[in-house]
């Protein structure tokens, strides 16, 4: 018996000294504490394992002393399972942060309402148009060259497609779910006379916009795209939410540039025709880097997508925000926010960001309230009490986000951070310009655009310079005294809401786009309005189409 007990502790000691050893290895590969905590923890684990270990085999100790470090033990053991447990998931969280290396666009293959294609086998020996100017334009006609023979026909603008299409000079159109969408708003008929018969995505190798530095030492930009979907966050989308935030660690300063949406500017490396900014989203988040580089005379080091599923998670997961709103305004969902600090929760906060309408200022007001946002998520992620919340947030944030930016560097601000918890200074400032009508590269016809107010361009100049050049800025933003309103809805009375996607003429609402989940997937090797009324299309059951079973998998 007493062999028995002895043989116990034994075996204790020996799993003391097991875990000890693979929690301490653990803690510093993951590199997430700072220097200073990373050798307390250490140490103390080492003595505690080394005295507890020692003891446990020592014959002459007292029965009821070795039980008493065996509970301990226990409890030691079971804390550092616990905590291995979340440092791994942080750790592949960090990691798996999307893959930046390529970007996915959907096509759709589409026909007319009342025509007798139903599916994609009905289109053999048919003519097909195609947008030539989508990146990934060739791949997506091979594909279908693959599975039927036609006679594809290109076209240099989606409304030459939109015409011929509804002239029956073609009898469907090969078209990339961005530039459908755009078809759509910019004509509600034709929105309302066609059908998806076949969809599909191609996989293409995006250009590298990394530009690394030594975050911790060295001012950085990051561009901070918002695209106007649901879903999968690799999908080519609209870039609604634009802003660039210059980051000088030294100075704990973040200077946040808001750029409207529909900013008109020559997208890198095109020539003819502007366009408007969102649509730089279009070919990839490499192009919407580029123009602003040229735009803002920067150079972004890194950036950081996210869509509407984004942050309605991680809003909730922090447990709800205090954003501080300029006016007392209804949102377009009918939530009340008063002047001042609001409480708000995921949804909410998503509304907050997206209302235009209920402002004078319509877009530049969006983009300061989506600037207000984002300093509301700093302050509450930068804050002690994130602790409590920390199994929640790293859900939320799991495959919600797609950066550029090594996991190395994420942790590395982690523990700059965790090193002295000081508060940010964050200054926002929104580009500013001139309403008007212009044809656009990616559309080639004549929509609503922003054209840039010059002066506002050079004062974002100076600011970038101020903030890279250890310049402290005024602050945007008061601290935040602990009194907030609370976000109600307006009771409303809404007209019956006809579900029939295809129906679009009398239904304004504003950004939504869900995506749903593509069923076929194939590798290319291609690189390189009036005001709108930012519209949502969902995806009804009766919409799918159905010849798409087979995956092809990159």
């Amino acid at each position: 018996m007493k062999n028995r007990k002895k043989d116990i502790y034994s075996k204790l000691s020996l799993i003391l000294v097991i875990i000890s050893t693979i929690f301490c290895c653990l803690i510093c590969y993951v590199n997430i504490l700072p220097t200073k905590y990373l050798v307390i923890v250490l140490i103390a684990i080492l003595i505690f394992t080394a005295f507890n270990a020692f003891s446990l085999n020592l014959k002459r100790l007292k029965k009821k002393v070795k039980k008493v470090l065996s509970f301990f033990s226990l409890i030691a053991i079971f804390v550092m399972i616990i905590i291995s447990f979340y440092l791994c998931r942080t750790f592949g969280v960090l990691s798996g942060n999307g893959d930046s290396k390529y970007k996915l666009e959907n096509y759709s293959v589409i026909v007319l309402k009342n025509s007798k294609y139903n599916k994609l086998k009905n289109l053999k020996n048919t003519d097909i148009g195609y947008y030539k100017n989508s990146i990934g334009s060739d791949d997506s006609k091979k594909h279908l060259q693959g599975k039927l023979k036609s006679n594809f026909v290109s076209y240099d603008s989606p409304n030459e497609l939109e015409d011929d299409l509804l002239e029956l000079k073609l009898d469907s159109v090969l078209v990339e779910d961005s530039i459908l969408q755009i078809m759509k708003e910019e004509s509600p008929e034709f929105a309302s006379k066609i059908k998806v018969i076949y969809t599909f995505s191609i996989k293409i190798e995006s250009e590298s916009t990394l530009k690394d530095v030594n975050v911790t030492e060295k001012p950085f930009a990051i561009y901070i795209s918002g695209i106007d979907t649901y879903g999968k966050i690799n999908s080519v989308a609209r870039s609604d939410v634009n802003i660039v935030a210059v980051v000088n660690p030294d100075t704990k300063q973040i200077l946040l540039i808001s750029v409207p949406r529909d900013y008109y500017v020559q997208l890198h490396g095109t020539t003819g025709y502007k366009d408007k900014l969102t649509h730089a989203g279009i070919y990839g988040i490499d192009m919407s880097v580029k123009t602003l580089e040229d735009l803002l005379d920067l150079e972004i080091n890194y950036y950081l997508k996210v869509n509407f599923t984004s942050v309605i998670d991680i809003v909730d997961a922090l447990g709800g925000l205090e954003v501080y709103s300029e006016y007392t305004f209804i949102s377009y969902s009918n939530f009340s926010f008063k002047e001042g600090y609001n409480k708000v929760n995921g949804e909410q906060a998503l509304d907050f960001a997206r209302t235009r309408k209920a402002f004078a200022d319509g877009d530049r007001q969006r983009g300061k309230n989506q600037q207000a946002l984002i300093e509301a998520i700093i302050r509450k992620a930068t804050n002690k009490s994130i602790i409590i919340k920390y199994n929640s947030l790293l859900s939320a944030i799991d495959g919600k986000y797609q950066t550029n930016m090594s996991t190395k560097k994420i942790t590395s601000l982690i523990k700059m951070q965790l090193d002295d918890m000081s508060p940010w200074n964050i200054t926002s400032y929104s580009l500013s310009g001139v309403d008007a009508r212009n044809y656009t590269y990616t559309y080639n016809q004549s929509l609503y655009v922003m054209e840039p107010d010059i002066e506002s361009v050079s004062e974002a100049k100076q600011l970038i310079q101020s903030t890279l050049g250890n310049k402290k800025l005024d602050s945007s933003y008061g601290e935040y005294d602990g009194q907030s309103s609370t976000v109600t809805e307006v009771p409303v009375e809404k007209d019956p809401i006809i579900e029939d996607n295809n129906a679009q003429d009398d239904i304004e609402v504003e950004d939504d786009i869900k995506i749903e989940d593509n069923n076929e997937f194939i590798e290319g090797n291609n690189q390189t309005e009036e005001q709108p009324e930012d519209s949502e299309e969902e995806v009804q059951d009766d919409e799918v189409p159905e010849e798409i079973d087979d995956v092809l998998m990159p």
